[in-house]
């Protein structure tokens, strides 16, 4: 079975929705996949999560949404995890992106946080990301013929199965080139 970590980038980490929305996948995913959860609130980048990640047939990220960005926990991460930038850890490898808000940003948290992600080398398959917010949750909960128009609960099928085809490419991808002798170096001097 495919191996797919599934990264928490809530500040809320066990606690939260985003807690609550990794249980529905791990629910959709458990007869396809050997799923873990990593809680990035309560870990922090190491030489361990490097491997769990460079062992992963694809990566899940989700998040909330906090002052129209993403979970702090989450930027940590990308922060740290620079260093693998166009590396075979992260080159090629598909992710999928979930992210929860309350009623408004979260699709340009969803937009911005998968061109990071590309930008970074990850593989971003064709509707391979979702924004679940309290809004569409209440207005779910009616009739509404404009039910169709938001993103529900049922469409995270839709993005995992996408996720889980772009799990079996195997291709081999061109990376740019990336200074890796000191990219924290100081730059600037007055």
């Amino acid at each position: 079975m495919k191996k797919i970590l599934i990264l928490n980038g809530s500040p809320t980490g066990v606690q939260g929705n985003c807690a609550q929305w990794i249980k529905i996948l791990t629910t959709l995913l458990k007869k396809k996949a050997d799923v873990e959860v990593i809680h990035l609130a309560k870990t922090s980048f190491s030489t361990s999560l490097e491997k769990k990640i460079e062992g992963a047939a694809g990566i899940i990220f989700t998040t909330g949404t906090y002052w129209d960005s993403w979970g702090s926990p989450l930027q940590k991460f990308l922060e740290d995890m620079t260093d693998l930038e166009a590396t075979p850890a992260v080159m090629g490898k598909p992710c999928a992106v979930f992210v929860l808000m309350h009623s408004v940003g979260g699709k340009s948290v969803l937009s911005r946080l998968q061109g990071v992600l590309s930008t970074m080398g990850f593989l971003i398959p064709p509707m391979s990301g979702m924004v679940y917010s309290l809004v569409s949750d209440i207005a779910l909960k009616g009739k509404s013929s404009h039910a169709k128009d938001l993103w529900q609960k049922e469409d995270a099928e839709l993005i995992l199965e996408n996720f889980l085809k772009a799990c079996d490419l195997k291709l081999t991808w061109t990376t740019w080139p990336v200074d890796k002798k000191d990219p924290k170096r100081k730059w600037l001097r007055t």
